[in-house]
């Protein structure tokens, strides 16, 4: 049966009105839910923690860098007490020593030749006595095989088990005292040099004129 066409329908419609019908609209007269707020006390205190945590974290990461410097710090202290620098080494070449009795060759700026040892023995006395109780005389012979090769009682020392060094003492050389003078290839000459030390093994040096040393032979006690 037929509306009529004056009227409007009460029913569903194809499309449904009314505020019944919005989905998300609250019920009638309900009260929609409120969303709790953050407590302020709550979050400060969570500010404060992490603060807290980070400088501790600092704190502890300072205290480990300060260990680790005083012990670096300890440990170069200890290495430069315990530990003493080697002394320098003299760069001048020590000269070859022979036994004794034995000739030795030996090379200058100007020549070359050999020493020898022919004796030696010890004095108590000379022109002067000695001072140190007794003299060391030595008699060597040098002989010249190639340029020149000068000759000086003054070219000789001498120096015992303690290093110690003693220059040519001539008041106790006696009448043998080796001269002064130069030696041509073939050529050769003895004599005594002295020296006022104590009685001990020592070491004879010769040296040059420009008192570099060229040789050196062991003289027993």
């Amino acid at each position: 049966m037929d509306e009529p066409s004056g009227s409007e329908s009460t029913g569903m419609g194809p499309t449904p009105s009314g505020p019944s019908f919005v989905p998300w609209a609250p019920a009638p007269g309900a009260t929609p839910p409120i969303k709790p707020a953050t407590s302020p006390t709550r979050s400060y205190q969570s500010v404060l923690k992490r603060a807290s945590r980070r400088a501790n974290l600092i704190s502890a990461g300072v205290i480990l860098l300060v260990a680790i410097v005083v012990g670096a710090a300890s440990l170069v202290a200890h290495f430069a007490d315990t530990h003493v620098s080697a002394p320098t080494v003299s760069k001048r070449p020590l000269p070859q020593v022979s036994t004794p009795g034995d000739r030795i060759e030996f090379t200058t700026s100007d020549g070359s030749g050999q020493l020898i040892l022919l004796r030696h023995s010890w004095v108590g006395y000379g022109q002067a006595p000695p001072t140190s109780g007794s003299y060391l005389r030595v008699d060597v012979e040098l002989i010249c095989d190639s340029g020149v090769v000068d000759y000086d009682p003054y070219n000789f020392q001498v120096f015992d088990q303690t290093g110690k060094l003693f220059e040519t003492a001539i008041e106790g050389a006696g009448d043998s005292m080796l001269e002064t003078g130069t030696l041509h290839p073939g050529e050769r000459v003895r004599g005594t040099v002295a020296f006022d030390m104590p009685r001990s093994e020592a070491t004879l040096l010769m040296s040059d004129d420009s008192n570099q040393t060229v040789t050196a032979l062991k003289v027993p006690d």
